[in-house]
């Protein structure tokens, strides 16, 4: 049943999402004079060459061309894009769809198209990211989607045929730049980076379903559970974790609920060999975190030991020993050291270290500071301690959580 009132504006929207759901390949509307043609690939035909030109529809259509196309472009960069266009008219009014693969991108495919393209191998951590993160679809369900959705608003769309561009054996001239390349990177990863504080302030504010919302849309742009490989799936869900746990320390959860949170999610993490479990994970991450905030707060403790939770807070790194502590609020030690330890459940110098390491974590995640810079910023002069106790708690020693970091 067609729907012809609507128009190209409306429905756009629809099939946009539509797809992005189903697929995961995200789309775009484009308008004569096609001005933003770079959001096909996402910058990276410019990164890799520049300067370039192709005799390719996508760049000059022409008045004679047929309306109702689905045109089909296969990148030498080991890709491919969709434009369709959706008016008869001159310069018709197009969708654009960003890059997508038919097969997973492994290691040895991606050094292939590095080579090809004379992208220097040190780069290959930057391309891994890219090309692990293109979502891998059955073209012809694809195309059959987009056939059946658009028709079923513009009822020309019927007739609409099939082209063909593979530019697999077009050849460029390798102009490859360092500096395209960082702005690249950049672009993608302040993308990635939005979405993952959007996600982060969502699961602070404890709404699951808005967390939920905004975490399909960060996984969708920066991980591929089917692709990318368990190694580095591992470290991004790590990274993830604790991304969410640190934005809880700017909630009234009390830190040690949020430690043994991260801690098991860590355990999970790097023990479970199920790929199912670790792509269900983040939602997991999302949801009982979300319940922490709602469900975990200050409000059970004493004004004493509130106090003197809120006193460590703000001087990890400073001197924080049961003696110092006892002075500052006028108590016997020992009345200090029980009470705390039966309203937190863990003794001051466990609830210490926990929260001297979760600072860590948010250091690291937030800085560029060094493992002994950090170890100094949360208290501990011995970097050697700081080691042993992120290592117990994270699963990691701090240079290795940072190395994954850098990555």
């Amino acid at each position: 049943m067609a729907l012809p009132h609507i128009s190209v504006e409306d429905c756009f929207p629809i099939v946009r999402q539509t797809i992005l759901d189903t697929y995961k390949i995200d789309s775009f509307l484009m308008n004569y004079p096609y001005s933003d043609l770079e959001r096909l690939d996402m910058g990276l035909r410019k990164m890799v060459w520049g300067t370039y030109s192709t005799n390719s529809a996508i760049f000059s259509l022409s008045p004679e061309q047929d309306a109702w196309q689905i045109i089909i472009l296969k990148s030498v960069l080991g890709f491919y894009n969709l434009i369709i266009t959706v008016t008869n008219e001159e310069h018709p009014t197009m969708f654009g769809f960003m890059p997508f693969r038919t097969e997973p991108a492994t290691p040895p495919v991606i050094s292939r198209i590095m080579r090809e393209n004379g992208i220097p191998p040190q780069y290959t951590a930057d391309m891994q990211q890219f090309y692990y993160t293109l979502p891998v679809v059955e073209m012809q369900s694809l195309i059959t989607t987009l056939q059946h959705l658009i028709t079923a608003f513009i009822p020309e769309f019927a007739n609409s045929h099939i082209e063909h561009v593979n530019y697999t054996s077009e050849q460029h001239k390798i102009d490859f730049n360092e500096e395209r390349l960082h702005k690249f990177t950049s672009d993608y990863l302040a993308a990635i980076a939005e979405h993952l504080t959007l996600c982060g302030d969502a699961v602070a504010s404890g709404n699951q379903a808005l967390a939920s919302e905004r975490l399909k849309v960060l996984l969708d742009s920066a991980l591929s559970f089917t692709d990318t490989p368990l190694s580095p799936l591992r470290e991004r869900l790590a990274y993830l974790n604790a991304f969410l746990a640190t934005k809880l320390l700017d909630t009234q959860v009390h830190p040690s609920y949020i430690f043994n949170q991260l801690h098991t999610f860590q355990l999970r993490i790097y023990e479970t060999t199920q790929m199912s479990e670790l792509q269900h994970l983040p939602y997991e991450m999302v949801r009982k975190y979300c319940l922490l905030v709602k469900n975990f707060t200050y409000d059970n403790y004493s004004y004493l030991i509130r106090s003197v939770v809120n006193y460590i807070n703000q001087h990890l790194s400073s001197e924080l020993s049961l003696a110092t502590l006892a002075a500052e609020f006028d108590k016997n030690a020992s009345y200090l050291s029980n009470e705390f330890k039966k309203e937190v459940g863990d003794t001051l110098t466990t609830y210490i270290n926990k929260h001297r390491i979760l600072a860590s974590l948010r250091y690291f995640n937030t800085t560029d500071m060094s493992v002994a810079e950090v170890s100094v910023a949360v208290g501990y002069t011995d970097m050697g301690y700081f080691s042993r106790l992120f290592r117990k708690y994270v699963g990691q020693s701090p240079r290795e959580y940072k190395k994954m970091l850098d990555k």
